[in-house]
């Protein structure tokens, strides 16, 4: 089961649709390309275009058919509908790390993007805060972390 958030979710959603139409463009491709060269068997272009069409695009669609079949969205989920204050996945986490404060968002297995400041529920530093309360002091690799704010995303 994969944790992920709801916009997360539709985003995966949306990727799994577009592979259909990806399909259906790769095929036009081929036709196009069995215009331009009617030996198919000496035409690596149209081979090429074939197994994308006939493998590649096809086990792609049937990866994120099954992550999203085995989703959990995190805003469903009984430990965000109850949220008691700690940290849990769905949280927004003002910290202070070593002087310096920072906020943090930790979501499903595979939405982090530290550029964002976004963190995966499995990250180690996520990991390190999950459960945690505010005032507690967390130590993660010789860091001291003190957490100031946690709200729901």
């Amino acid at each position: 089961m994969e944790l992920i958030s709801k916009k997360g979710y539709k985003k995966l959603c949306e990727e799994l649709k577009n592979v259909d139409s990806e399909i259906i463009e790769t095929q036009r491709e081929m036709g196009e390309s069995a215009k331009r060269d009617n030996d198919l068997r000496e035409n690596p272009e149209y081979m090429e275009l074939r197994v994308k069409a006939m493998y590649t695009l096809p086990q792609k669609k049937q990866k994120l058919y099954e992550r999203v079949k085995d989703c959990k969205i995190i805003e469903e989920t009984n430990e965000y509908k109850n949220f008691d204050g700690n940290v849990i996945v769905g949280s927004k986490v003002k910290v202070i790390c070593d002087g310096e404060e920072e906020t943090y968002i930790i979501l499903g297995d595979n939405e982090g993007n530290l550029d964002n400041n976004i963190m995966s529920c499995k990250a180690p530093f996520a990991q390190a805060l999950l459960g945690k309360h505010i005032k507690e002091i967390v130590n993660f690799n010789g860091m001291i972390i003190q957490i100031e704010e946690i709200t729901r995303i």
